[in-house]
């Protein structure tokens, strides 16, 4: 398109140029004739036309006249229309198109006598404008052809151009499009880190891949270990009935073993149930807002755990000073603060202490547990929030533990865009710190649950 438009362009300005030029020619061969009318070979002071000498263009036509109408010369085909001096004008002769100019000037002629004798001469002169359209076909084909013959150069140029600068972007996607739940070796080409643009792309690929590779393994651990989970669970209910149906027992007995079974269908139907509240902490931020106050929710967790300590003779000791809302649900905020104080309470060795302190920092609301038990040990440090895992003997299945407590708590955190860390005491114990941002929406109503 472009090229048509530059073509176009060309013979405009071409046909302005040669019609110029044409013009000029023919005022030229005008001007020519006129200086070509002389003085006759008479006395009586007449003029004639003296071709000798004189190059007039092929094909031209003209007519040459004397003030009485009197045709001095002429040649080719007679100019059928009448001109005023100065004029152009445009005239089909015989199927052929003809440019005239005509012009007028005087002639001074010297016989001998005192004063000399003074013609008005006019000529009108005519040409074909065929040669001009030719010189102008000419012009726009040279043209023409040099313009596609300089695209196809141009094309082949950047199609190597570009072939050459996608090759990059090729081995780029050849590399991630070998990526497979298999195969997660992504390697850049070095073809995509040499290229400034393409480097952080190809940093950004390797990051993702990196991150969906660890949160496949993740998920795959998960349920890895959720199926051994349920199906141990499983194998302990069926064992239970299968020792009752081996043999005839008393009504005592049967009532003892179903007892049992209840309480291991109990456990079952926790851990499904923990493992769905971690799914759907899991899907994302909630798509409506819930907010609750931290320290109300602390004191009920701590009233419901009470029981738990006094079993274990264990005092806890409180400073709630963050009187903020935080945006939690009520529902998810008793679930981490019963998880925090139950896992902290079942790490603290019996008449101990356990400290809980609340603050506003900021814009934001921590909290901090402290127990005084055995602490973390390295080798689970790095395994304390994952799904099931249960390091330490305390988190067994003895305990009565799914392994899912701190998952949920680190899941809510991460959905209100907190933070939750668990590091041993300089003194002995360890210590756990959740922190939460302040509820922005303060004109939102809390949780209905917490009315």
């Amino acid at each position: 398109m472009a090229g048509i438009i530059l073509i176009g362009a060309v013979t405009i300005h071409e046909r302005h140029v040669q019609f110029e030029t044409f013009d000029a020619n023919l005022r030229a061969t005008s001007n020519a004739l006129l200086g070509a009318v002389q003085e006759g070979e008479g006395s009586d002071g007449s003029v004639i036309l003296d071709l000798h000498n004189l190059d007039i263009p092929k094909r031209s036509t003209f007519r040459v006249t004397d003030e009485h109408g009197r045709v001095l010369g002429a040649g080719g085909p007679d100019p059928p229309v009448y001109l005023a001096p100065g004029e152009f004008k445009d005239v089909p002769i015989d199927g052929h198109t003809y440019r005239f100019f005509s012009m007028s000037g005087d002639r001074l002629v010297d016989p001998g006598y005192t004063r000399g004798v003074r013609h008005h001469i006019t000529v009108v002169c005519g040409q074909p404008e065929g040669r001009v359209w030719h010189e102008i076909i000419e012009a726009i084909r040279f043209f023409a052809i040099a313009t596609i013959a300089l695209l196809g150069i141009t094309a082949v140029f950047l199609s190597w151009l570009i072939r050459n600068s996608l090759l990059p972007i090729r081995e780029l996607a050849n590399e991630a499009d070998k990526i497979n739940s298999n195969n997660w070796q992504f390697n850049s080409p070095p073809s995509a880190k040499e290229f400034t643009e393409l480097s952080p792309l190809a940093s950004a690929i390797e990051r993702t891949i990196t991150r969906l590779h660890r949160a496949f393994e993740q998920q795959r651990q998960m349920t890895n270990d959720a199926a051994h989970e349920l199906k141990t669970d499983i194998a302990i209910i069926k064992s239970s009935f299968q020792v009752i149906a081996m043999k005839q027992r008393s009504v005592g007995e049967y009532e003892k073993g179903i007892a049992i079974g209840v309480r291991d269908i109990g456990r079952l139907e926790q851990t499904v149930q923990k493992m769905l509240t971690l799914a759907r902490l899991d899907q994302g931020q909630p798509s409506e807002f819930h907010s609750c106050r931290i320290d109300d929710v602390l004191l009920d967790t701590l009233s419901q755990s009470s029981a738990f300590a006094e079993v274990k003779n264990i005092s806890i000791k409180t400073k709630l000073e963050a009187g903020e809302s935080v945006p939690i649900g009520r529902d998810d905020a008793v679930l981490l603060g019963s998880n925090i104080l139950i896992n902290a309470i079942q790490h603290s060795a019996p008449r101990s202490e356990l400290q809980i302190v609340s603050a506003k920092v900021g814009h934001t609301v921590k909290i901090t547990v402290r127990d005084h038990g055995r602490g973390i040990h390295e080798d689970d440090r790095p395994f304390l929030f994952d799904p099931f895992y249960r390091g330490d003997p305390s988190r067994s299945r003895k305990s009565g533990g799914t392994g899912l407590g701190l998952s949920i708590c680190k899941a809510i955190c991460d959905r209100a865009n907190g933070t939750i860390e668990i590091e041993n005491h300089a003194d002995g114990g360890a210590i756990v710190t959740i922190t939460l941002p302040v509820a922005t929406r303060s004109s939102d109503p809390e949780d209905p649950s917490e009315n």
